[in-house]
């Protein structure tokens, strides 16, 4: 299954990646086929396995560290190179796990059908503007199904008697997160009290963290690029008065994605370019060799002075590495 969901992730994407973008995306692909990756121990070492092999095979390139050390440590990471021109020269049996010659066929098949679809979704790209696959396809009047990249959400004090607000408490109360489908969203939009601060963040490690700290605020996760789900609840919870705040990763997607959140009504939050610097001090304290981001840096309109530092150094710091930091301020101030 990893292999099938690291080939699922990086058909369509960049050459280059980090390790941890590279994470994102391989749960993203579960979710779109409806399985499960986590962040445990034994996903990581199945992830570690399969990137190895297609290191030996020539398909992925390790630029920075290696990927090893990300079975036992979630905050390793790495600078990939993707060949998916090579994928060509792997065997197929042991690419596609086919166990006879219609098995191999229809699978055959189906990695055509999902070229297709990248190919249309690039030309949508092209043509519409920037977006994720499911926002460039609902642009063009054609969207996916509501139920299968639903939102991660942790302690949000939703109002009223809705099912979806019952779900949330009862959820609280069993010190589990949520996950709230657009469908759910579209029937019951949450609301909460004018006020009500609420985080959104870029990665599920935070909102798996502060379910199992209980932190008594309430939280939301777009797991990477925001799709329909958490968009549209944020939107909600904006509607309803609450004070949005946002935080992602200090790297370039990361800011680009803090500007397209704050254009939804969300507040960076512990994202300035004396939190970057904070962080870079932290990471050499520590020891921790940091990626290194040669992408232009986005505006940073909350804080010029972010984009400025941002560039000057070029170093990305993952969300996880002040995960402490963000989510202690976040119960503090909530």
């Amino acid at each position: 299954m990893a292999l099938a969901l690291v080939l699922a992730a990086t058909a369509s994407g960049p050459d280059r990646i980090s390790l941890h973008d590279l994470v994102l995306a391989v749960r993203s692909a579960a979710a779109d086929a409806g399985l499960s990756f986590s962040a445990g121990t034994a996903d990581r070492r199945a992830l570690v396995t399969v990137l190895r092999w297609l290191v030996a095979r020539g398909v992925v390139r390790e630029l920075d560290r290696a990927v090893a050390s990300y079975g036992a440590d979630d905050g390793v990471d790495a600078l990939l190179e993707i060949r998916n021109d090579r994928l060509t020269m792997l065997a197929a049996p042991p690419l596609v796990g086919a166990d006879s010659a219609r098995e191999l066929q229809d699978r055959r098949e189906g990695r055509e059908r999902t070229a297709q679809r990248c190919a249309v979704t690039r030309a949508l790209i092209e043509r519409d503007g920037p977006g994720t696959e499911r926002q460039a396809w609902e642009r063009a009047g054609m969207p996916l199904d509501l139920v299968s990249a639903p939102v991660l959400t942790w302690g949000l004090p939703l109002l009223g008697d809705s099912p979806v607000a019952v779900a949330a408490r009862a959820m609280t109360a069993a010190g589990l997160p949520l996950h709230l489908s657009a469908a759910a969203v579209r029937r019951a939009p949450p609301r909460v009290a004018p006020g009500t601060a609420v985080l959104v963040v870029e990665n599920p490690r935070l909102v798996e963290a502060a379910a199992e700290r209980n932190i008594p605020a309430g939280m939301l996760c777009t797991n990477g690029n925001a799709t329909t789900a958490s968009p549209e609840a944020v939107r909600a919870l904006h509607r309803a008065g609450a004070r949005l705040r946002y935080h992602g990763d200090f790297d370039c997607p990361g800011l680009a994605m803090a500007a397209r959140m704050a254009g939804l009504g969300c507040v960076p939050f512990r994202m300035t370019a004396a939190d970057y610097l904070a962080a870079l001090a932290s990471a050499a304290a520590d020891g921790v060799a940091l990626p290194r981001d040669r992408s232009g840096a986005p505006d940073t309109g909350w804080d010029p002075g972010l984009a400025a530092a941002f560039t000057a150094h070029r170093l990305a710091v993952h969300e996880e590495r002040v995960m402490d930091e963000v989510l202690d301020a976040h119960a503090a101030t909530g």
